[in-house]
């Protein structure tokens, strides 16, 4: 999470949604500091803030999960920084990767796993993620699809008179951009499943190659009882994390900048 007093906002980073690249440019250039952890939510946001910047500009990014997932694999495929086998960042021992995100990373990395393979192991209900937890409570939302002309708009609001193009951070090493090259015929009902309550609500699309798409009231009704027990569960149980993230990430630096 990145708050600016100098030109009034806050910004919600989210998961696999450039929230890297938005949290070093507003840093860099927007006089933007970082608080509490990378991916803290608003409501956590109110339990410490000042009451005058409960009145500043909330945004975040939302992306395609079909695109997230597809990144996601990518990430654990390459595991490119190695994170994945680092003891020191497990959450068990302060760091930010989960007993999930191993037990996913070691299938992959043992089987040699396939995005599809992957894909049916893994994903099997409706899909939902934070962006349904703080995107109520955000005054603008950038499309990542549309991530600089969104972004741009949203500094030039919050009284950015010349706002620069965003640059990449993070980026996905060996993904490729067609949705269809991963999620292939064997694959397409789960998909269906699985995304199509969350692409409805914020009115996404699937491939267009797929033709016209029924998403059963069934899958509907499980992402939304789904949505309730995860609110629940964010808003009264979870602890608010405090813990600096490691010195080597972007957000990690600019947490010691300050």
């Amino acid at each position: 999470m990145i708050v600016s007093k100098e030109y009034k906002f806050v910004f919600i980073g989210l998961p696999f949604s450039a929230s890297s690249a938005i949290t070093r440019d507003l840093c860099n250039n927007y006089g933007g500091k970082p608080r509490l952890a990378k991916h803290s939510l608003y409501h956590e946001f109110k339990k410490t803030a000042q009451k005058k910047e409960l009145d500043y500009l909330v945004f975040a990014v939302l992306r395609n999960p079909m695109e997230i997932v597809i990144s996601s694999y990518q990430k654990m495929k390459t595991n490119k920084k190695g994170n994945l086998d680092n003891p020191k960042l497990f959450k068990e021992n302060g760091g930010h990767i989960s007993k999930k995100q191993r037990k996913q990373y070691n299938y992959i990395k043992r089987n040699n796993a396939t995005f599809q393979e992957y894909f049916l192991k893994f994903y099997k209900k409706p899909y939902d993620n934070m962006a349904s937890l703080t995107l109520h409570e955000c005054d603008e939302i950038i499309r990542y699809e549309n991530i600089q002309r969104d972004y741009i708009a949203i500094l030039k609001k919050v009284g950015v008179k010349s706002p620069k193009p965003l640059s990449e951070a993070n980026k996905t090493a060996g993904k490729k951009q067609n949705l269809s090259f991963y999620y292939t015929k064997d694959i397409k009902e789960r998909a269906i499943y699985v995304f199509g309550p969350f692409l409805e609500k914020y009115k996404y699309n699937f491939p267009e190659e797929w033709g016209k798409i029924h998403v059963s009231i069934f899958s509907r009704l499980y992402f939304n009882f789904l949505y309730y027990l995860r609110m629940i569960y964010i808003v009264f149980f979870k602890k608010t994390r405090t813990t600096k993230s490691i010195k080597k990430s972007i957000y990690g630096r600019m947490q010691r900048k300050i």
